[in-house]
C-alpha cells in the first residue's frame, strides 16, 4: 500500500483532509491509514476527512474487520470531524468497506462510504 495525505487549513472554509491510496491493502494497511489520520487532525475541530480508495484492491476478513472496530476507540479524534471513504467501483470492494464503515459508524464516528467523490464532498459539506 502507497498513500499520500495533504492538509488544507483555511480560516474562512475549516480545515480539510486528503488520502489518496494506491494498492493492495488488508487491515493492517487500514490501521495504518487511520493512524494516520488521527495523527494528522486530532487537534484540529470540524474536519473533513476524504480517504480516496478507488485505486485500491481491499483483503478484508470479516474477523479482522470486527477486531479492529471493537479496538477503535471514538474519542481519538473529535465528534465534529466527518470521514468520508471513497470505495473502488467492484461490489466486493464495497462490500467490505461497508462493513468497516458500519461498524465505525455504530461506534459513533461519522463516516460513510461512496462510489464517487463527489457525493462525498457533497456529503462532507452538509452542516445539518
Amino acid at each position: 500500500m502507497d498513500f499520500q495525505i495533504k492538509l488544507f487549513s483555511w480560516p474562512d472554509r475549516g480545515n480539510h483532509l486528503i488520502m489518496i491510496t494506491r494498492g493492495v491493502i488488508d487491515i493492517k494497511g487500514f490501521e495504518q491509514i487511520f493512524r494516520e489520520v488521527v495523527t494528522a487532525t486530532q487537534p484540529l475541530h470540524d474536519c473533513k476527512i476524504v480517504i480516496d480508495l478507488q485505486d485500491t484492491a481491499c483483503n478484508l476478513e470479516s474477523a479482522d474487520v470486527q477486531a479492529f472496530v471493537d479496538r477503535t476507540e471514538p474519542g481519538l479524534w473529535p465528534a465534529t470531524n466527518k470521514i468520508a471513504i471513497v470505495s473502488p467501483r467492484e461490489i466486493d470492494q464495497y462490500d467490505q468497506l461497508l462493513m468497516l464503515t458500519s461498524g465505525l459508524s455504530k461506534q459513533g464516528l461519522k463516516i460513510a462510504i461512496f462510489y464517487d467523490s463527489k457525493p462525498a464532498v457533497t456529503w462532507l459539506a452538509d452542516t445539518m
